[in-house]
């Protein structure tokens, strides 16, 4: 089951931060400069450059859609599908989201080669008005940081002021990430079952889930947020969310 590939312009990947929680406790995800948490990221730009190493173990497509370039990256199997794509063309790509020393790339999950430019446009579109919605509700993308986990002190020891003085010790409390909010299973088994017999196709609203369920707004907005990351349900447009699978 996956999660939702976010439409996203490249800048987003590049400029985000790349988060590998500690073994057993999540899965790696990008955090985008809008404060998006995603495994799984669509794109659509132009082919700039092309590789296929000679033994077809490996290949790479470089993609610009005018704000920043990423690869694609193929091992093995997933070679072929490459091999008849050509650098100027216009591409649509859904894929996983990975890092390797520093840079960001992507693993496509498919690629569709667009015929028509206007479908520029509509996701210039799309995209502007997921951000004006963000800007509405308060949020200002950020510059690419060190993500932060979890406080942790650290202890910085400073020379003694004179030769009598023993070593002064100054703690530092760095900020922690906000986590995921604690959501009951039992709310999140009763919201999927909601989304499911609300969604006429186009997804359900958070208000209709909340007066279906008889629960505040806040409670639906924490168990939506909980059900994307765990890959349960999707956001096929701003606002409107059905199950996946």
């Amino acid at each position: 089951m996956h999660s939702t590939a976010y439409k996203l312009k490249i800048e987003d990947l590049v400029r985000g931060q790349y988060v590998r929680p500690p073994e057993g406790t999540g899965p790696s995800y990008l955090l985008t400069p809008w404060g998006q948490h995603i495994s799984r990221a669509r794109v659509l730009g132009t082919i700039v450059n092309k590789f296929v190493r000679d033994d077809q173990g490996y290949a790479t497509l470089r993609l610009d859609d005018g704000s920043e370039t990423i690869s694609l990256r193929a091992w093995r199997e997933g070679v072929p599908e490459f091999a008849g794509f050509k650098v100027g063309e216009l591409i649509d790509v859904a894929g996983r989201v990975r890092e390797f020393e520093g840079e960001i790339y992507l693993v496509p999950e498919f690629i569709l080669r667009i015929e028509d430019p206007n479908w520029e446009l509509v996701r210039e579109l799309e995209i502007l008005r997921a951000r004006r919605l963000a800007l509405a509700q308060g949020v200002r993308p950020q510059p690419k940081r060190e993500a932060k986990l979890e406080p942790r002190q650290l202890q910085i020891e400073l020379p003694p002021a004179t030769q009598e003085a023993g070593p002064t010790v100054e703690t530092i409390e760095e900020v922690e990430a906000p986590p995921l909010p604690q959501v009951p299973d039992e709310i999140k088994k009763r919201a999927i079952l909601a989304i499911e017999k609300l969604d006429k196709g186009e997804g359900v609203a958070p208000p209709d889930i909340a007066a279906e369920l008889d629960l505040s707004h806040a409670e639906i907005e924490d168990a939506l947020r909980v059900l994307i990351v765990d890959g349960e349900i999707f956001e096929p447009r701003v606002g409107r969310f059905r199950r996946l699978g």
